[in-house]
């Protein structure tokens, strides 16, 4: 089965600047979150995909998920009418204007405004932590909210 699409009730996108951390760890959540419900996901990188960080793959295979088999993807290789809700994880729906706009016309869409661990972690993952775990979080109010929508 694909990882989203017309064989799921309701698809998410999830939206960063690079897709390569919060985007990831939200994709890696949801996937593991959603048991048998018909949720699609995906997750893309507004300017472009580049490559998952370690620090990422290392705090997500901590809580049990592995997302080593996801990948870095551009927003430009999806289309919007593809997701019914769509999830800026970085404060990132600013930059989505012009023709971007549509993003945020979908049927739900929410900005997440999670902190950037790369930028501020200490070297000791502590950031990365703190921000799987909100992910974590968010995901399972969403999950409870598109099951009720």
């Amino acid at each position: 089965m694909a990882a989203y699409g017309a064989d799921y009730k309701k698809n998410v996108m999830f939206l960063c600047n690079h897709n390569s951390c919060r985007s990831q760890m939200a994709e890696g959540w949801l996937r593991s979150l959603r048991g048998d419900k018909s949720i699609g996901v995906a997750s893309a990188g507004i300017v472009g995909g580049t490559a998952i960080k370690p620090g990422a793959i290392t705090v997500m295979s901590e809580a049990g998920v592995d997302i080593t088999n996801q990948t870095s993807d551009a927003m430009a290789d999806f289309k919007p009418d593809d997701f019914d809700c769509v999830i800026s994880c970085c404060g990132c729906g600013s930059k989505l204007d012009g023709d971007k706009e549509v993003w945020k016309q979908r049927t739900y869409f929410f900005d997440w405004g999670l902190d950037d661990p790369p930028a501020i972690d200490p070297g000791d993952l502590s950031a990365y932590r703190r921000v799987r775990d909100e992910c974590k979080a968010k995901c399972e109010e969403l999950i409870t909210m598109l099951e009720s929508a």
